[in-house]
């Protein structure tokens, strides 16, 4: 038996496929497919290419697939789940399903799929399951409440910086730190979100706006500490959230997936450790949300990977570290 999981993102595309006993046989990483920022016909082809790329390695066949689960980003309404139905129909896979990739991340970092999930990647979602219930909130954009993701936050630092520099805000160090990273004042930068080809050089400055945000922190700057208390306070809102209609037992498990959360400064990971308290385990995964697709494959192939298969699975993301 072969299963095989693709998890399909805005910035990346991961294919990992694996036999029955949780042994990798392949594991590739490409471009971003989603089809929001692609277009459909693009989107199908990098998942396509990717997919033959992937079963070239492992040396076998899409017959030869069990079952492989999706999950994708951007499969949130209605339309948009009929829109990816119609690209994966075309991939010619004989059993398949898919969700949305936050649902993949909550089974990747708890494993057992009981938990809550928090991602802040390029955007954020979050999911939960206490064994009964599977809830989804939020995972949309700012406008319509979201206040996780790299870019939103790297917009806070900003803001942050320029209400300082006309004096509308406290002072804060962020200015001169991101000021002298690029060389030139913050507002030279601000056509860049303007103007829609030039948003991914854009999304290269919020990098070093949070590289800045982290700096500032450790130097006790006011207005730094207080950006990372609103993440924190966001991460407890989301928690506190699921935990008044679901039903968990103690310690819960809190995942925090996402390149923003995996690449921390271990400054906030300890201000949300310390938020949360002891009935609560922070769960940072090593390994990829595209293994809980191949979890997911697998549960819904009726050939559920038992512990030793788990551990078989995660331990090549362990022995790179």
């Amino acid at each position: 038996m072969y299963f095989m999981g693709v998890d399909v993102g805005g910035t990346k595309t991961d294919v990992l496929i694996v036999d029955h006993t949780g042994k990798i046989l392949s594991f590739l990483k490409t471009k971003g497919a989603n089809f929001q920022g692609v277009g459909v016909e693009r989107s199908l082809q990098i998942i396509n290419q990717a997919i033959d790329e992937a079963l070239s390695k492992a040396e076998l066949n899409r017959s030869d697939l069990t079952y492989s689960y999706f999950g994708v980003a951007g499969a949130d309404m209605e339309y948009e789940i009929k829109i990816v139905r119609s690209i994966l129909e075309r991939l010619n896979l004989v059993n398949y399903e898919f969700d949305n990739d936050g649902r993949i991340a909550l089974r990747s970092g708890t494993l057992d799929d009981i938990g809550i999930l928090i991602s802040c990647g390029t955007g954020g979602i979050t999911y939960a399951s206490d064994g009964r219930t599977m809830a989804r909130k939020g995972g949309f954009s700012r406008f319509f409440g979201e206040r996780l993701g790299s870019f939103i936050i790297a917009g806070m630092v900003a803001s942050a910086i320029v209400r300082s520099k006309d004096k509308r805000d406290e002072h804060t160090t962020m200015q001169e730190i991101f000021e002298a990273k690029i060389g030139q004042p913050i507002e030279n930068i601000m056509h860049y979100e303007y103007m829609e080809e030039d948003r991914a050089k854009l999304y290269q400055y919020a990098l070093l706006l949070i590289q800045t945000l982290y700096e500032a922190a450790h130097n006790f700057d006011y207005v730094a500490l207080r950006v990372l208390s609103q993440i924190v306070d966001e991460v407890i809102k989301i928690v506190n959230a699921y935990m008044r209609h679901m039903d968990f037992a103690l310690p819960v498990k809190v995942v925090l997936e996402g390149g923003f959360f995996k690449n921390a400064d271990e400054i906030l990971i300890k201000m949300i450790r310390s938020s949360l308290g002891d009935e609560y385990t922070l769960i940072i995964p090593k390994h990829p949300p595209v293994v809980g697709a191949v979890l997911l494959a697998a549960q819904m192939a009726n050939h559920p990977f038992g512990e030793n298969a788990i551990a078989t699975l995660i331990k090549h993301w362990s022995d790179e570290k």
